[in-house]
This record gives C-alpha cells, structure tokens and sequence, in this order.
C-alpha cells in the first residue's frame, strides 16, 4: 500500500512540475507570436503616461503614434516608435520571461527591471516593477533613476 500511495504522490508531484513548465513555454510563445503596443506608461507616483513625455507626439488614445515591442525567441526585444506612418526610432533590447508571471525587460531609455504580468484582458498585460532602472533620468534625476513603473501593453 505505502507503495501506491509514493507512486501517486510522485505522479502528482511530476504533473505539477510539468504543468508549471508547460504555463511558462504557453506565456513565452503568447509574447513570442504577437506584437505588441504600449498603451500606457507610469513612474512612481507620476500622474501622467510618460509615453507623452518621453515620446514626441504621442497622445493617449491617438492612433498617429505608437510604441510597438517585437519579442523574439532568442530573448530578443525589437522596439519601435512609429509617428504618422514614419519610423522615429527603432531600439533592440533584452527580455527573458522568468517564471510564467515574471518578465525580465530592458529596451529603450524606460525599462530595465523584472515585472509582475498581470493578464487583464486576453490581450491586454500590465506589467509591474517595484525597482526599474530608468536610464532616462541618469544624472537628471537621481530619485527617480530606479522607481516603481507600470506599463500597459495590448496585443495587435
């Protein structure tokens, strides 16, 4: 009887190990086959979207610009910022997802920390930093040069 019951608990056991895995590679692929927009951005205790900010023209709710991240399987990150159909900038960054819930991000001059995922909508992610590094604000800002930061992206 002991027998049975360690085999069970080790199949039990090896289905849990497998399914976290398995939720990890479906989060990744779910990064990996879209691409994505930055709908919002937000540091510390900012109350504006720092896309406006950072970005020329950008307009909340504007379709003439957009940010849009390319993730690709070799823990690549493309990103673009596209203003009225013309390329502004084009950066490559670094992302490795961490657990099926944490993600590791650096691209462009406002992301360079793990984040929380929170899936809000099948398409839309907010992801979550405590402690990102904003290269934006070195030697400007000392205070807000690592601060807490959302960041709202949409599948498209």
């Amino acid at each position: 009887m002991n027998t049975i019951k360690t085999c069970l608990l080790v199949l039990i056991f090896g289905g849990v190990l497998a399914g976290a895995a398995s939720c990890k590679k479906i989060q990744e692929d779910t990064f990996i086959k879209g691409l994505w927009r930055i709908n919002t951005l937000n540091f510390g205790s900012l109350p504006d979207n720092q896309m406006a900010v950072h970005f020329p023209g950008f307009v909340t709710g504007n379709s003439c610009c957009t940010y849009k991240m390319d993730f690709q399987a070799d823990n690549v990150v493309f990103g673009y910022y596209i203003q009225n159909d013309s390329f502004k900038s084009v950066v490559i960054g670094n992302w490795k997802l961490i657990k099926y819930n944490q993600i590791y991000l650096q691209i462009d001059s406002f992301a360079d920390g793990i984040f929380d995922i929170q899936k809000s909508t099948v398409k839309i992610y907010k992801l979550t930093s405590d402690h990102n590094h904003i290269k934006y604000y070195d030697g400007i800002d000392p205070s807000m040069d690592t601060t807490s930061t959302k960041i709202e992206i949409e599948r498209i």
